[in-house]
């Protein structure tokens, strides 16, 4: 495409070129050349229909200069922002060299280009509007002259003048006029008509609210300055001039009547002369300084109302983070005590299971010391038989020979047997204690005599005889005077465990 030059008119200082150029058509939703950012339109919002503007022009060769408050110059949707703004300032402020450009094209420091933004008010065109639009090329901006279509989103400040494109995030200037028949470049839409173009001039103050009209509601809302969320409209009546239930915004009437200046052929806007330039500049002038005093205040107000939400969202975090120290500390408490109380149950656990294997050792070694108790009992009576079977046996030679020693006896007359028959009643006739002295004395020579020793066989019987006091075998002894049986000796028994 070839660049054109111009010889044209500034809108706001009207000074005359000798070069014609092109003037770009762009459509609502089309990006353009050379965007400085992703689209920040919001999809979804219905767009204006175009209005009726064949009478606006004169002779095809004039536009319509708007003032930037005239009501339904703009249109929305009640609650809908039209475009993202803080996407827009997170674009330009990660992008710093698009974010330079773009603030030099706006006449803004780059610092300032989130408060300037937040500034502005999101609303859509009513009318095909003329501007100067920028593009981005080469780390810098590069302006050419457009024409947006009706619908299209834009951010405007409060004075009603369009300054960024949401389709592309270009920043807008008031539009220059080209000398000659202009060259439209691009796709014209279906209601595009050269003779119904809008020049928005600023509002002679700053505004507080813009009055934008909502085509699909076919009513009135009135929109803060600078409420980027369009969540304040409020619903408006008619304004004055504006009929009711009208189905789009009217116009005000043309200002001027002028004829273009013959074959010359410049795009003339009207109301605009050389008298006026130094009035207008110094208009422009003040609202510039009226305007970056109240950015400053905005900027100051936004700046403070940040460090509060800051400050608030510091102190909010802080007493998260102690409400979260404390639940931790908390919880690490109760964990603690559980974990002593496990402890302490585990510890008591053992303990019991000590104390139960220490009883059941105990018990164990009393069984085993019953046992071993039971069994020396057990040995020691085995012992004490062993013994008495011994005795026994050593006795039983005793008794072998004293038949042979009382075998003269038997060999006794039947008359002695009569005798002895008798004797124990003479016996029993005698004192007990006659014969009791006998009895102790034959008790202890029993005792005294070896049981070792057996008696000797070969010793002739009337020895035998004389050494052993001969005693009638039939002469039965009475209960009470029959010598106790011999005891074996006790041995020493130690006492048990």
């Amino acid at each position: 495409m070839v660049m054109a030059v111009f010889f044209a008119f500034s809108l706001m200082g009207g000074q005359k070129s000798s070069a014609g150029g092109e003037v770009f058509l762009e459509t609502a939703s089309v990006t353009g050349p050379d965007p400085f950012t992703p689209s920040t339109a919001r999809e979804g919002e219905p767009r204006p229909q175009a209005p009726d503007t064949s009478t606006a022009g004169v002779n095809g060769r004039r536009t319509v200069e708007v003032d930037g408050a005239h009501p339904g110059l703009y249109g929305g949707t009640k609650n809908v922002a039209s475009c993202d703004v803080e996407k827009q300032i997170t674009y330009l402020t990660q992008n710093k060299d698009k974010g330079k450009a773009f603030a030099d094209a706006l006449n803004v420091r780059q610092p300032d280009i989130p408060s300037h933004l937040r500034s502005l008010t999101p609303v859509r065109l009513s009318f095909d509007t003329r501007v100067t639009n920028h593009g981005y090329r080469n780390h810098t901006a590069t302006s050419y002259q457009a024409i947006l279509q009706s619908g299209t989103a834009v951010l405007v400040d409060n004075r009603g003048v369009p300054r960024v494109r949401c389709a592309c995030g270009n920043p807008l200037t008031p539009p220059v006029a080209v000398k000659g028949a202009p060259k439209y470049a691009g796709r014209q839409w279906s209601s595009f008509k050269p003779s119904a173009l809008v020049v928005v001039t600023p509002a002679a103050k700053p505004m507080k609210t813009l009055t934008l009209f909502d085509q699909e509601h076919k009513g009135w809302i009135a929109r803060p300055s600078g409420d980027q969320l369009a969540s304040n409209d409020q619903k408006v009546p008619p304004p004055k001039g504006q009929p009711p239930e009208t189905p789009f915004p009217v116009l005000p009437p043309p200002s001027s009547t002028e004829e273009p200046s013959g074959d010359d052929g410049y795009e003339e806007f009207p109301n605009r002369n050389e008298e006026d330039q130094p009035k207008q500049k110094d208009e422009q002038q003040k609202q510039d300084e009226q305007e970056k005093k109240e950015d400053q205040e905005k900027k100051e107000d936004q700046e403070k109302k940040d460090d509060r939400e800051k400050k608030d969202e510091q102190e909010k975090k802080d007493e998260q983070k102690k409400d979260d120290q404390e639940k931790k500390d908390d919880r690490e408490k109760k964990d603690d005590q559980e974990k002593k109380k496990e402890d302490q149950e585990k510890k008591d656990d053992r303990e019991k299971k000590d104390e139960q294997k220490k009883e059941d050792q105990e018990k164990k070694g009393d069984r085993e010391k019953k046992d071993e108790q039971k069994k020396e009992d057990q040995e020691k009576k085995d012992d004490r038989e062993k013994k008495e079977d011994q005795q026994k046996k050593d006795e039983q030679p005793k008794q072998e020979d004293q038949p042979k020693q009382d075998q003269p006896k038997q060999d006794q007359p039947k008359q002695d047997q009569e005798k002895q028959d008798e004797q124990p009643k003479k016996q029993d006739e005698q004192p007990k204690q006659e014969d009791q002295p006998k009895q102790d004395e034959q008790q202890q020579k029993e005792e005294e005599k070896p049981q070792d020793q057996p008696q000797p066989q070969d010793q002739p019987a009337d020895r035998q005889q004389s050494s052993i006091q001969p005693q009638p075998q039939d002469q039965p002894q009475p209960l009470d005077q029959q010598p106790p049986p011999v005891q074996p000796e006790p041995q020493d028994q130690s006492p048990s465990d």
